[in-house]
C-alpha cells in the first residue's frame, strides 16, 4: 500500500501521519482560504501542494513539502491587477511547545501544536499570507501607472540605493576637513 494519496485531507493529526510518513499532493482552491481571499484581486484558481509527513534521524516529526501558485494581487501603485508567482518550499517541525521549538535543530520552522487535529489548508494558507509582499507593486517598466511617477521619485530611489550600498557614507558625512 502506498502512503502517497492525489486528495488532500480537510484535518489531520500531525503526529500519526508522521509516524506513518504520508504523502499527499493536490490542489487547495484560492476561495477556501478566508484570510488570503480578501488581500487577492480574485481568487479564482488554487495552489498545488505536495506535502510528506515523517520522522527524521532525531525523532522529530515533521512536514515537509512545496506549494505553486500564481497569485492575481492589486498593485498599489497602478491597483490594476497583477501576478505574484509563489513557489515555496515548507519545512515544519512539529512540536508541543515553545521549550520544545527553541530545541528544535535547524531546517526546521517550528509549529507549536495547540490542538490535534489541524485544519491542513490553515497550515497552507499561513505559509502563502507569509509569501505576500507588503507593498504589491508592479515593476515600475511594466506597471501602467508610470507615466504618473514623478521623475523626482525615481531619483530619490536610485539615491537611496546608492546610499544603501554604502552604510559608512553617513560617517563620511560627518567627517569634518582639518583645519590647519
Amino acid at each position: 500500500m502506498s502512503n502517497r494519496q492525489d486528495r488532500l485531507p480537510v484535518q489531520v493529526d500531525p503526529y500519526r501521519l508522521a509516524e506513518q510518513g504520508r504523502e499527499y499532493d493536490g490542489v487547495l482552491p484560492l476561495r477556501q482560504m478566508k484570510r488570503l481571499s480578501p488581500l487577492l484581486a480574485t481568487d479564482e484558481g488554487g495552489a498545488t501542494v505536495s506535502l510528506r509527513f515523517g520522522v527524521d534521524e532525531m525523532g522529530v516529526r515533521f512536514l515537509q513539502g512545496s506549494i505553486r501558485v500564481s497569485l492575481q494581487l492589486r498593485c498599489q501603485r497602478c491597483l490594476e491587477p497583477m501576478a505574484w508567482p509563489v513557489d515555496t518550499e515548507l519545512a515544519l517541525g512539529f512540536v508541543d511547545s515553545t521549550a520544545e521549538a527553541d530545541r528544535l535543530p535547524g531546517g526546521y520552522e517550528p509549529y507549536i501544536v495547540e490542538s490535534v487535529p489541524l485544519v491542513l489548508g490553515d497550515i497552507i494558507e499561513d505559509e502563502l499570507l507569509l509569501s505576500l509582499p507588503q507593498i504589491p507593486m508592479h515593476d515600475l517598466d511594466n506597471c501602467p501607472a508610470q507615466e504618473y511617477v514623478e521623475p523626482q521619485d525615481e531619483q530619490d530611489a536610485q539615491q537611496d540605493k546608492a546610499g544603501q550600498d554604502n552604510p559608512f557614507q553617513v560617517l563620511a558625512d560627518l567627517k569634518t576637513p582639518d583645519k590647519d
